[in-house]
Order: C-alpha cells, then sequence, then structure tokens
C-alpha cells in the first residue's frame, strides 16, 4: 500500500514540477524565455502543461510534440516509491547515532520527498533554459531550515558525532550534551551549517574556475542548489553529493549527448542525481563505508577538502592547457 500511495504522489509532484518549472521558464523575468513544449520545426509554442497519454502534433504545421510531461510524471512517481520502500523498509537512512522519537515514515519521508519535488523542478528548469531559478532554491531551503528547526530530528546525522575516542567500543560514540538539551538549535545548525558547507565549497569552485579558465564553469544556480541540498541533508552528507556529482556528470553525459545531440550539458541535473543517490545510500556510506571515522576528526576532513580542491585546480589547469593548445599539434 506505501508502494502505490508513495508512486500516486510522486505523479500528482511530477505535474507540480513541471507546471512550476514552465511557468519559471516562460516568465517574462526569464533569463532565456521559452516554452518547454514549443514546436521544434515552427517553433510556435504550446504554454499548457498537461501529461498527455495520446500523441500530439502542433496546431500550425502538425509537427509532432513528444510527451515529456508524462515521463516526468512517471519518473517522479517510481522515484517517489523507491526512496519510501528503501527508507522505511530498506532502512536505508538508520544509523546507530541517529535515534528518532517518531517513525521515520512520518518525519522524514515527508521532510525527504519534498526535496525530491524540489530537485525534479531543478532538473527540469535546468534542462529547459540553463538556469535554475532562485524561486526553487531558496523557498526550499528556507523550508528546509525551518522544518529542521521545529522538528528537531530530521537529521541524516547529527551535526558532529566523534568515533576516536580510544572507549568507544564500550561507550559508543560521543555526542556532544548541548545536541540533547537543546534539539530544536541543533537542527537549526545542523541545516544551517549543510547550507554553508554546500554552496561555500561549490562558490570556492565557480571561483577556482573563472581565475584558470576565465569563466566560472558552473552557475549561480548551481551554488543556491547546493545550498538547499546541504539544508535538507546536513554538511557531511553534501560533502558526499560533491564528491558523488561529477560521476553522475559522466554517465549523464553520454544519452544526453546521444539523444539531443547537446555536447554541453547543465550540472544541476549531476548535482540532484547525487544528492538522491546520497540519500538512498547513505547507511551504507555511513557505516560500511566508514565515513564515520572520516568525519570524526576535523583535520582529516579539513585535509581531503583541500585535497580535493587542489586536484580541481590541478584538472582546470591541465584544461585550460588542452583548449591553449593548436588544433594541429593535437591531430598528431
Amino acid at each position: 500500500m506505501l508502494i502505490e500511495l508513495m508512486f500516486f504522489a510522486g505523479v500528482l509532484a511530477g505535474a507540480a514540477a513541471g507546471w512550476w518549472a514552465m511557468r519559471l521558464v516562460t516568465s517574462p523575468a526569464a533569463r532565456f524565455p521559452q516554452s518547454p513544449q514549443r514546436c521544434v520545426r515552427c517553433q510556435h509554442p504550446s504554454r499548457f502543461w498537461v501529461p498527455r497519454i495520446r500523441s500530439r502534433r502542433c496546431g500550425v504545421c502538425s509537427q509532432f510534440i513528444p510527451r515529456w510531461p508524462l515521463l516526468v510524471c512517471l519518473l517522479t512517481g517510481s522515484a517517489f516509491a523507491v526512496f519510501a520502500w528503501l527508507l522505511v523498509e530498506g532502512n536505508c537512512q538508520t544509523i546507530t547515532e541517529v535515534r528518532p522519537v517518531f517513525p521515520l515514515w512520518s518525519t522524514r519521508l515527508p521532510f525527504h520527498l519534498l526535496l525530491l519535488f524540489f530537485l525534479v523542478t531543478a532538473v527540469v528548469t535546468d534542462y529547459l533554459d540553463y538556469v535554475i531559478p532562485d524561486e526553487i532554491t531558496w523557498s526550499g531551503g528556507l523550508l528546509a531550515v525551518t522544518l529542521a528547526t521545529f522538528s528537531g530530528e530530521l537529521q541524516m546525522v547529527h551535526i558532529w558525532v566523534d568515533w576516536s575516542d580510544p572507549l568507544v567500543s564500550l561507550y559508543g560514540p560521543w555526542l556532544p550534551q548541548w545536541m540533547k538539551d537543546h534539539e530544536h538549535l541543533h537542527g537549526f545548525a545542523w541545516s544551517i551549517s549543510g547550507m554553508s558547507v554546500g554552496a561555500g565549497l561549490t562558490q570556492i569552485a565557480r571561483f577556482l574556475a573563472q581565475k584558470i579558465l576565465g569563466f566560472p564553469a558552473l552557475g549561480l544556480g548551481d551554488v543556491t542548489l547546493m545550498a538547499m541540498i546541504g539544508g535538507f541533508v546536513g554538511w557531511q552528507p553534501v560533502l558526499c553529493v560533491l564528491a558523488i556529482a561529477p560521476l553522475a556528470g559522466i554517465v549523464a553525459a553520454l544519452p544526453v549527448y546521444i539523444v539531443s545531440g547537446r555536447s554541453f550539458i547543465a550540472f544541476g541535473p549531476s548535482l540532484c542525481a547525487a544528492a538522491t543517490a546520497v540519500l538512498c545510500l547513505w547507511k551504507s556510506l555511513w557505516e560500511t563505508q566508514q565515513l564515520r571515522i572520516v568525519f570524526s576528526h576535523g583535520p582529516t576532513v579539513a585535509g581531503l577538502v583541500g585535497g580535493c580542491l587542489l586536484l580541481y585546480a590541478g584538472l582546470l589547469a591541465g584544461v585550460r592547457l588542452f583548449r591553449a593548445a593548436p588544433p594541429e599539434k593535437l591531430r598528431r
């Protein structure tokens, strides 16, 4: 019953996300206003978001119009159903350190389904217009902080967990006492720290690309998107999102190129895919991959982040040298 209910809710959420995305990219304030169902032959717009089952043709030139609204609804419904099963039945986020008072299906499930809704909306707008409007990311981030503060137990992992104590096998991990005494303050700090880390590191990546390549490579929408994701998942998972996102981008680039012929794809969908993967694999990442040991030591975390940024800068420098090389040398 849970799977069917979540699939139906996801279909409705997909329709709502697509309708909202259409309104954002076709509004006069949009950077590149266009209709998501504009005819590819005569450019005649069809401004209604309708997830039709039957084929549809342009009223001017009879060109076939793809049924991508229906695809968005079905994919969102499937994502809702799979994630709900993994969270409730598969315990994909159940870790030793976090023991919420209420069951996950009544608190964290709707919280993260809300995140999936915002991610779907961001993916649609980024695919259509290469832009992620602030209306999506700022409203999502504000909701994340508000709900995390009000609930006090939506965190996937606490803002700090220390597994470095020699007697951890006897007494378990150490948690700061203030988190236990002030759960609502902890919820606020946990969400804000995730937003700060997500936005801060993405902005640093933009800055490095601007200095080395001469252009930022990432948009401001990616910065605010990572801030929103961090507000929903916290600072430890958002670091995992940033680590997985390049791999997701590589996986997504090939089919997009085959289907649409685009040699450039937006990075926002890769960030959203990585965030979804972290939501579904968090228990495995935290316990099986021993990330809890890594995130218990501040200098180790700082060293890993610094090392990754240096590696990123080195890759950007390599790209700059490649772009500067004369074409005749590259053909040899």
